[in-house]
């Protein structure tokens, strides 16, 4: 049995009183997002440009939360493609295992390989240890100017997503 199945066995309580003294604190609100330049399974790449950018750190293409997540993203497309946001997804599985995941899924979105983690980490959405970073999921909401409007660890709700994006450009045009 590996580490991740055994965690998953403990009690929530247990689970989330580990993730707060082991994971990294997210980038806050406000802040500047990392730079970052990924290539996405088929072979094009892609980075943050003058848009608004959901950034979906997930730790394994076979899970099925993961999968829930990323069917969930896909399924909202059109309201991300009606608010001039971009949809990324990052881990660091090999294109043709991410090809797979997005015929698989149906996912219209690049999922994009992350070798090594070296921009989950500057996301603080995975750990490095000895052998090979460990991903854990996180969500991000970039806007045009590349500040941090929302992070989440875990899963959350897309179309509270979409419901945030929606007052953030609201209040950007009314000046707030």
């Amino acid at each position: 049995m590996n580490l991740r199945a055994t965690f998953r066995k403990l009690p929530a309580s247990v689970q989330d009183t580990v993730r707060d003294a082991v994971y990294p604190s997210l980038l806050p609100e406000g802040e500047t997002a990392p730079e970052w330049h990924l290539q996405s399974w088929d072979d094009s790449w892609h980075r943050h440009g003058k848009h608004w950018s959901v950034i979906f750190f997930y730790a394994d293409p076979d899970d099925a939360s993961d999968h829930e997540e990323l069917t969930a993203l896909q399924a909202n497309r059109q309201d991300f493609h009606r608010l001039n946001t971009r949809l990324f997804a990052v881990n660091p599985a090999e294109g043709p295992r991410q090809a797979e995941l997005a015929r698989q899924l149906g996912l219209e979105f690049p999922l994009l390989t992350d070798r090594g983690g070296p921009v989950a980490r500057l996301f603080k959405s995975c750990l490095q240890l000895p052998m090979k970073p460990v991903y854990f999921s996180s969500l991000y909401l970039i806007n045009p100017d590349r500040k941090v409007r929302l992070s989440n660890r875990g899963r959350p709700s897309v179309e509270a997503v979409v419901r945030s994006i929606e007052a953030l450009q609201r209040a950007t045009r009314a000046g707030m």
